[in-house]
Formats: structure tokens, sequence, C-alpha cells
């Protein structure tokens, strides 16, 4: 994330601002600690809520808000813990004076009242608002330097919101949103000024190899149902676009960026790279498997007349059981952890090759980054990335998925190569970490942004929809077909006649995951009467198992969607298709 910012105020020539809304951190240290390491540059800053909030306080310092303070039951929950005589307060740790007050349980939050730094109140969050001593209810109110309240928010997204406005102040702005936690929050924020991206990062999958439609990690069921909220959605990968589409149609606001870098073209010194040496970058944690590594060079060197080495840059939970592993293959001499650095990134000019054996990704940037240093990358082929970045035996090899024996045979064969083809395959590597340059990202970003502007700006078609007649048809080979006939009123008469979007929604209980279909075949009869049907995929139908799903068609107008709740007639004699012993079909009218 802060790669990009600076790559956006460098190559894009836009300021950016990084904007976070935690209480808890120092940020004017923080600040000096990333400019020193070079991770904010000129054009990037860090704004956090609880800094600017004063000033917020001070814009609605007027007359009009002080009579609007002053007004009967304007502020009812509004309750400072100056004026309850609570004892036990708790002083919280931060960058701004907090005190907190606790139910009887020791445990459970009721209030925080936040201080400016000449010590008067600046904001009092209760979380007892319903009734004092029981948590209940939310009620954040912001006070002028004389402890006066000025405004009051329900919740913390109401004042998040409140204060975006405050930083945008009008102007057309771009949010990108990296964080998955952030993310339900500013699905949210919707400004006809704001257009906001979600970026995601990793596998919203808990295993991408058993297929599209397998379930989803716990941080994506939370997003993903909202994804549809965003102006955009941005994927690292062609792959991981493909399998979301599967799962929830395409709706005209996904694209796919990868990340980019800042790729040296400074020609390689000779002599500096070790012929017969690998690096990993990578936590030492089970998703990156590193075990897998240090096995595979085990096996490759009881294939090799002369021996590979391998040195592990990163830290982690799984540094100790890789330590025992280490000593249990006699690997000592071959195999080293060299901890936490801070700059892996040039150790790829002193190695051959670097490995990649994690469960999941989404890009990972070290093969790009190993590229570009002409090492060449060996990687199990997971989801999702390495196949979006690398051409087999052309610029590095994709290795089948968790296969340690055959890592370990393309780690012996790689080694063993004639060193002009090895030389060749480093320039290739060269080459193709070329099209992952930050001037090449940038671009893409900037027509992505474009788009989704344009298309926020369309015009909207409200409508309302009336589904006359439905029905199910579940085919023998596993899929399913949902069919509707409608009919569409607009709430306002148009000029143009915009071509309508149906998809049909299955929303698995209990949550708000689903899975969308767009129709396949729509048709209009002369009375304007649209018939449309859904197909849904076996792989979907096997994923739901035996929950339970409701039914949902969406139509999309001219850039407004209406979600309807499918209705079904109450046929108390249904006539229900079935198979018998035999493979026949028969029909039951029970």
């Amino acid at each position: 994330m802060l790669h990009r910012s600076r790559s956006f105020a460098s190559e894009g020539g836009a300021p950016v601002d990084i904007l976070t809304f935690d209480d808890f951190r120092d940020y004017s240290a923080l600040r000096g600690v990333l400019e020193e390491r070079g991770f904010l540059s000129e054009g990037t800053r860090i704004l956090n809520l609880w800094e600017d909030l004063p000033a917020m306080a001070a814009l609605d310092g007027s007359p009009s808000a002080q009579a609007a303070a002053t007004e009967a039951d304007a502020f009812a929950a509004y309750s400072p813990l100056s004026t309850q005589n609570a004892p036990d307060l708790v002083e919280l740790e931060g960058p701004h004076k907090r005190l907190a007050r606790y139910a009887d349980d020791g445990k459970t939050l009721l209030q925080v009242d936040h201080f400016r730094a000449d010590g008067s109140l600046l904001l009092s969050d209760r979380h007892d608002a319903k009734q004092l001593g029981v948590h209940g209810g939310r009620s954040l109110t912001l006070c002028d330097s004389a402890g006066l309240p000025l405004q009051d928010w329900g919740s913390a997204w109401g004042l998040y919101r409140s204060w975006l406005d405050y930083v945008v102040a009008g102007e057309q702005a771009y949010f990108v949103v990296d964080n998955k936690n952030t993310a339900r929050f500013m699905a949210s924020y919707q400004r006809d000024t704001a257009v906001v991206f979600y970026q995601v990062h990793e596998s919203h999958l808990e295993d991408a190899t058993a297929g599209f439609a397998s379930e989803m990690t716990a941080s994506a069921q939370e997003v993903f149902p909202r994804l549809d909220n965003f102006d955009g959605v941005v994927f690292l990968t062609e792959q991981q676009a493909t399998d979301v589409r599967k799962r929830q149609s395409d709706v005209g606001r996904t694209y796919v960026i990868p990340n980019g870098r800042s790729l040296e073209s400074a020609p390689e010194s000779m002599g500096t790279r070790k012929a017969r040496a690998g690096m990993q970058a990578a936590t030492l944690s089970h998703r990156k498997r590193v075990d897998h590594s240090v096995r595979a060079i085990h096996l490759a060197n009881s294939l090799l007349p002369a021996p590979v080495g391998l040195s592990v840059f990163g830290d982690g939970s799984q540094r100790a059981q890789l330590e025992k592993l280490i000593v249990d293959l006699q690997e000592r001499d071959n195999v080293q952890l060299m901890g936490h650095v801070t700059n892996a990134q040039s150790h790829f000019k002193e190695a051959s090759f670097s490995l990649l054996t994690s469960t999941s990704e989404a890009l990972p940037l070290v093969i790009v980054e190993s590229m570009a240093a002409g090492c060449i990358p060996i990687a199990y082929d997971l989801p999702y990335g390495p196949a979006s970045v690398i051409t087999h035996g052309v610029d590095g090899f994709l290795v089948e998925y968790g296969n340690v024996e055959e890592l370990a045979r393309c780690i012996a064969a790689f080694v063993d190569m004639p060193p002009l083809q090895m030389e060749q395959m480093r320039s290739a590597a060269r080459r193709r970490a070329d099209d992952f340059s930050d001037k090449k990202v940038v671009q893409q970003w900037v027509e992505a942004m474009k788009h989704a502007a344009e298309r926020k700006r369309a015009r909207k078609t409200d409508h309302t929809v009336e589904i006359e007649d439905s029905s199910c048809l579940y085919g023998s080979g596993g899929d399913l077909e949902v069919r509707a006939t409608l009919k569409l009123r607009l709430q306002q008469p148009t000029w143009q006649e915009d071509i309508p979007g149906f998809y049909g929604r299955l929303r698995i209980r209990p949550g708000e995951a689903f899975f969308r279909a767009a129709a396949g075949n729509i048709t209009r009869d002369s009375s304007g009467t649209y018939s449309v049907g859904f197909a849904f995929e076996p792989d979907i139908l096997a994923a739901i198992g035996s929950r339970t799903v409701d039914v949902y068609l969406e139509t999309r107008l001219g850039g407004a969607t209406a979600v309807t709740r499918m209705p079904l007639a109450d046929a108390k004699a249904a006539p229900r298709p079935y198979a018998t012993a035999h493979g026949n079909m028969s029909i039951s009218f029970a």
C-alpha cells in the first residue's frame, strides 16, 4: 500500500493521503520512522482521524452549532465521565489522554472520553447509550473547547464518514481500500464525488484448490457480499477475478491490476551470483510452508553431485520447528535461516533461484522482485499468482501444487542447466518483470479510475420489478435453472430506453454470502413482459450442500439496481421428476 501510494505520487503526479482511524498510535513518531526508511516520500502523507478531530470541532463550533447543542434532548445520551462520579476509571495508553469506564466485570467497555492536549473534553464515546451501566447502544459526542456538545453520531461509522467528508471537503476524490476490516465500513461511504475501490490482496477462499465455489474465508464472507457497493474492485490476477466472476457474475465493477514495483534496470554485475545458491523470502508460518523448501533442498542434494544451498529470509512462529527439521535432515551446512531483514530483495542478485511454496497467494511480489534481479523463480502452481507471472521453462518454473518431490527434481535440473540456457532464462525473467513496473501499473490504475468515475456519473434509471411467475428446474446433471417472468416499471419516463440486465442470486443461510448468475436467455413479448432464466452450475449446488438458500432477482437498469425476493406460487401437487433405479425418468404427482 505504501509503495503504491508513492508510485501514484511519483508516476501519476497526484498527492496521496493515507487515512487512518485508530486512536492508540503516535502518528508523529510513526511518520518519522516511515520517512527515515523511505516508505513515505514527497506527495504522500498520513492523516489520522483523532489528530483532525479538534479542527473538526472548531469548524462545527459556529453559533448555529452552539444553538443546536442547547436544544432540549439534542444530546440525550451525552454524559461525560466528569458528571458521573464514576469510580475506578482507567487511563488508556495512547498519544492523547483517554479515560475509560468498564462494567462491574472489569472487561466490558462502557465509555471512553477523549481529551485535547490542553485537557478539555474532545469526544465522549458511550457504549451504554440506552441505559447507563448496561452495554447496548452507541453515542459518540463531539465537544467544543468548553465541553459543550456539538455533534453526535450513533455509530463509529457515522463519525468516520463525517471525517472523510471533512478531508475531502467536497472535492472529487478517489479512495483505495486495502484493509479487509475497513472495507465493510468503506462500502457504506456513498458520495457522488467519491470513487471508492477495494483492493483484494489475498485469496478469498479457504482452499482455492477446491474450486471457485468452495468455502470463502471468514473475512471474505464479511466483505464479498458488499462488493457491489464499491465503484471498483481490483484483483491482482485474472485467475482470481475469473473465480469471483464465476461465483458472483460480473456486474462491471471488477478490474485486474497487479502490484507494481520500482525495478532496477542496471545490468547484473558479473561474479556476484552463486550458481548453486537458492533463497526464499517468507514469514516462517504454516501458510508459507518453508518446510517444503527445506525438504526439497534435501531431496535435490540426494540427486546432485555437488550440494545446493538455501537462505531463508524471514521470521515467524515456525522457526523452532524448521531449525529441528534442518538438523534432522543433516542440512545445517546447506540451509540457513537468516531471520528478518529489511532488504531481503537485495539478496536476489546473489542467488541463482528462489522458491515459493505457499498454500495461497494473490500476487506474490517476491516472484517479480526475483525475476527483476535475474533470479529464477521456482514456484508451486498455487492459487493465485505464479501462473499469472511465470511462463514455465521460459522465465521460471511452475511445480505441481504441494509436490515436494517434483520441486526437488526441478531444483536439481535447473542448477545443472547449461550456462547459456540459464542466462537466456535470466534475461527473459528480467523482461517479464518489466511488465510490473510502476509506470505501467499506475497507467492501469488511471484507466480504471477514469472508467469507474464515468460509470458513477452515468444516469441512473430508478425502477421497480413486478414478478408475475417463477419456476425452478433441477437438471439430472446436477445443475439448477431458475426462471421468472416479470415487468419493469420506471419511476420516471426516459427519452431513450435502457437495456436491463438480469441476475439470479442464491443467498446462503445463515449469513450474507451468495452465488449470482447472469440471465442466460432473455425474451420480451409485445406486452413488455420479460422472460428470464438463470443457470447455476453443479459446482455451486455441491458447495451449497444441505444448506438453505433464498432466491432473489437482481435487475440493473441505467446504473440503478433493484433486488427483489423471488416469489413462488403455492403448488400443492407440484409434479416432481425423479430417476428410477434403472436411471429412467418418472414423475410423481403425489
